[in-house]
């Protein structure tokens, strides 16, 4: 996600969140930044793209199942 008015400064939880990742501090990209709506249909697009029959919702069930979540 790219910081939409290109500031400068960085807030204290983007530097933590950077941290945690392993990001370098002058990244563009905000990791802490919520996504647009159009983000959001972007990957909706791609999602039902990749998996048709939303095969990953099954994925993710059975993941969840055999951590006994």
């Amino acid at each position: 996600m790219t910081a939409p008015d290109g500031r400068s400064r960085i807030s204290y939880k983007e530097r933590i969140a950077r941290g945690a990742v392993g990001m370098p501090a002058n990244h563009i990209e905000l990791l802490t930044r919520k996504p647009s709506r159009a983000e959001w249909q972007e990957l909706a697009a791609w999602l039902a793209e990749l998996w048709p029959n939303d095969e990953y919702t099954a994925i993710v069930a059975e993941a969840k199942h055999d951590d006994g979540s």
